[in-house]
């Protein structure tokens, strides 16, 4: 999934911006707007493991895929297959090699 920034601050974007350009009205922003939401249809929902990861991402950054390893460690150490499980997908969205190493390290002998 591609995700592609478009400020709202562009000068192509602004309502009138020659004619402010020249000091004869006050530049106006146009509004931002989601261009793909056409496409999406009405009753569409997300994965929840794609929001878990995106989530995971708001708060870690680019140390998110670690971190989700250390977490799916700490769901191993304390025997919870299933969030060991979940954890480990979130890390394979972001780096499937780092995740494929993990897995092989925290499976149960």
């Amino acid at each position: 999934m591609s995700v592609r920034f478009a400020s709202a601050n562009n000068p192509a974007r602004r309502l009138g911006w020659r004619a402010a350009g020249r000091g004869l009205i006050a530049p106006a922003l146009a509004r931002a707007v989601n261009d793909n939401g056409a496409a999406l249809p009405a009753t569409s929902t997300f994965d929840p493991l794609l929001t878990d990861a995106l989530k995971h991402f708001a708060v870690h950054g680019l140390a998110a895929a670690e971190a989700a390893v250390d977490l799916a460690a700490e769901a191993g150490n304390r025997d919870d297959a299933d969030a060991r499980d979940h954890w480990l997908a979130v890390t394979r969205m972001f780096d499937r090699r780092l995740a494929a190493r993990a897995q092989r390290v925290l499976e149960p002998a």
